[in-house]
């Protein structure tokens, strides 16, 4: 399982200051600044469904919408994809991912990040827990459909990733030097809901255990967690105090860095995003970071709950 990581690692896994340029790998410099985050839009009622459409993944030319719906099985989830000719083009109808569906529950799909791999999550047999994160690779770039038989990413006890708990969400980060990390949440090893960990890919292009990102961490839920290419930022959900002070809603924290080698700052909370944001499931962040795509049950959905999108802009400070 092997994966061709993205363009720009050379042989010696040192990154070449033009490229670095290219791909946003600038730690500490300022021109990773945004604005702030629009008021978001749904998706409308060619996405959304009048049942729950949620978990999203947007590939990295912004034409491929990956999520998942119970619009076909009542309150079974199976995975879509919608595609588009252009960012300037609308959505088309939602296709299921028919290769992957199963009669369990398949959920929260995201692309690696060279795209020859969609991992889910599912309860499906064979799994270590619960529910568990599986992978499926396809030989061809632009067939969405041509997606291989699923794989467990393996389980704790054999040294790899899926516990006995739930574990889903996937998110992935690649550093300076090729290091390739799963982000992704889980309830072990108690009974809280939902912990941010981060796991690293071996040179087999498997992951192994998984470790709690502390300082993203709280005493609540804590998950749906993204992080920019760059790494310097993250955005993730979670009902800790300081939000929007509804405790029944999932608000929208962010935290910073530096240099992808330091700490998180930090979380602090997003209220552009929605106070309270009724946020929940897989989160996306468009390839230039300036597109957040998540699930809500705001007011103003076709459903229980829909897909939305918030946008903001680059601001090249100090230019």
């Amino acid at each position: 399982m092997k994966r061709i990581l993205v363009a720009g690692v050379l042989a010696a896994g040192v990154l070449a200051a033009g490229v670095l340029a290219l791909l946003g790998f600038l730690p500490g410099e300022d021109n990773q600044q945004f604005t702030d985050w629009s008021e978001p839009v749904n998706l409308g009622p060619v996405i959304n469904s009048a049942y729950v459409d949620s978990c999203v993944a947007i590939s990295n030319n912004g034409l491929s919408l990956f999520f998942s719906s119970t619009r076909n099985a009542g309150m079974n989830r199976d995975l879509f994809v919608s595609q588009r000719g252009s960012k300037d083009d609308p959505w088309g109808t939602p296709l299921p991912l028919t290769m992957l569906n199963t009669m369990d529950w398949e959920s929260c799909p995201a692309l690696s990040l060279d795209e020859y791999w969609l991992y889910f999550t599912s309860p499906r047999p064979g799994g270590c827990g619960r529910t568990d994160i599986w992978v499926s690779q396809r030989q061809d770039l632009s067939n969405d459909f041509g997606w291989e038989a699923p794989v467990n990413l393996g389980c704790v006890a054999d040294g790899y990733l899926n516990s006995k708990k739930d574990d889903l969400m996937p998110a992935f980060f690649e550093d300076e030097m090729g290091r390739v990390l799963m982000y992704f949440s889980s309830g072990r090893p108690v009974s809280k809901f939902a912990d941010i960990y981060q796991s690293e890919m071996g040179d087999d292009g498997k992951f192994g255990p998984a470790t709690p990102v502390a300082e993203l961490n709280s005493h609540d839920y804590d998950m749906s967690t993204i992080v920019r290419r760059d790494g310097l930022e993250v955005i993730f959900g979670s009902d800790r105090p300081g939000g929007s002070g509804n405790r029944y809603s999932m608000d929208f924290w962010t935290a910073i860095r530096a240099t992808t080698s330091d700490p998180w700052s930090e979380p602090v909370f997003v209220p552009s995003l929605g106070s309270p944001a009724w946020m929940g499931g897989r989160i996306a962040l468009s390839y230039d970071g300036c597109e957040l795509y998540f699930t809500s049950s705001r007011a103003g959905g076709y459903g229980s709950a829909d897909l939305w999108v918030a946008k903001r802009e680059k601001l090249l400070v100090g230019r």
